[in-house]
């Protein structure tokens, strides 16, 4: 079965989470973005990124299981993420965000829009009180407890494909 773990970061939590997500599946994650630009960064940086999404669907088109990874936005997912969930083609897809205080609509918002196109999604995980860039800051029992349901949230995906 092909998976692929898609994921947009602002500040590394939510690379951070996909990477976990994507060593526990022996797959890859794909960023949808340079985490270390500035605001809206510069032409060259933006034709990157385009080609970032571009791949990102071409990728997730060939695979049988996709997990989006999100940070919130206003309590809302990345516009990255809303739009390469309305294009992506999959058979199924887990869901998950980090975010620090207010989780908001962000997953509810991205389940209904992949549901509303027959998308199987599989789970969702909300991985929050995360500052900005903080899990490389945390205690390593607080980083293993993230990392653990993480890896348990995956496992349990993996029992709901079709």
């Amino acid at each position: 079965m092909k998976t692929v773990v898609i994921y947009f970061s602002k500040t590394k939590n939510t690379k951070t989470i996909a990477g976990v997500i994507a060593k526990t599946l022996q797959t890859k994650a794909i960023p949808l973005n340079l985490i270390t630009k500035k605001g809206r960064g510069t032409e060259e940086e933006r034709e990157k990124e385009k080609k970032f999404f571009s791949r990102a669907l071409a990728v997730g088109k060939k695979a049988d299981f996709i997990v989006i990874g999100t940070p919130t936005s206003f309590q809302k997912a990345h516009s990255k993420i809303t739009r390469f969930t309305r294009d992506v083609e999959a058979k199924n897809v887990a869901l998950f965000c980090t975010y620090y205080n207010k989780v908001g609509t962000t997953l509810t918002d991205l389940e209904t829009m992949l549901k509303n196109r027959n998308i199987n999604v599989v789970g969702s995980l909300e991985i929050g009180n995360l500052k900005s860039g903080q899990f490389k800051e945390l205690d390593k029992p607080t980083q293993n407890k993230y990392i653990k349901r993480a890896t348990e949230f995956i496992n349990r995906c993996e029992s709901n494909l079709k």
